[in-house]
């Protein structure tokens, strides 16, 4: 599936604009120009859960809490040997077991059995985005470890391209589209941290939490 993907750079300044790349064609003056949003697909959202698990169960535990990936009441934040997992998943309360190592893109994952059974889990704020595809096709996912800011926004979502997202998703609730702010670093080094070469918003095409 083709998606457009809105772009706009921004200067060096964190802004909220999208603009549409549209196909090329002609129009005659009698034809009235579409709306420039209305050529950008809802962004789609969907609530991920793992198919299955291979492999024999392996001893873990999730002392750690709950997911700092995604913010739901199955979620947990995981460690095998020296392995992190964030998120695992838990099938009901209270749990002894859960699914680790598993994404939209691995639905089957591995099977961790618990020392002690899953605490009860705190209340759940929002709807954190754990990973989206942004417009142009690039996937996008969760830093929950060490990161750092550009101008006040935390460096929150690492993508394949090798650029970064900044701060959270935002929808446009009236169109349906989400969209992001997308930086390139500098390879300059500097001695406050990482700066920016460029920071546009970019269009969502599909968000998983």
């Amino acid at each position: 599936m083709t998606h457009l993907a809105g772009r706009v750079w921004l200067a060096g300044s964190v802004g909220l604009l999208l603009l549409a790349a549209a196909p090329a064609r002609t129009l005659s003056a009698h034809q009235n120009a579409p709306s420039i949003m209305a050529l950008v697909p809802a962004t789609k959202t969907v609530v991920f859960h793992p198919r299955g698990v291979q492999g024999k169960p392996l001893a873990g535990s999730c002392a750690m809490g709950e997911s700092l990936a995604l913010s739901r009441a199955d979620t947990w934040r995981c460690i095998v040997g020296n392995r992190i997992y964030d998120p695992c998943f838990s099938t009901a309360p209270h749990a002894t077991t859960v699914i680790c190592d598993v994404s939209p893109f691995k639905p089957i994952g591995i099977r961790v059995q618990l020392p002690t059974p899953l605490p009860t889990h705190p209340p759940v704020y929002g709807h954190q985005v754990w990973i989206m595809q942004l417009g142009n096709g690039v996937i996008c996912g969760f830093l929950t470890g060490a990161t750092a800011g550009i101008q006040g926004q935390r460096i929150n979502y690492g993508c394949t391209d090798k650029t970064f997202v900044l701060g959270t998703p935002h929808p446009d609730q009236a169109r349906k589209i989400w969209y992001a702010v997308e930086a390139q670093l500098s390879t300059k080094p500097s001695p406050t941290g990482p700066t920016a070469r460029r920071i546009f918003a970019i269009s969502i095409a599909r968000v998983w939490s």
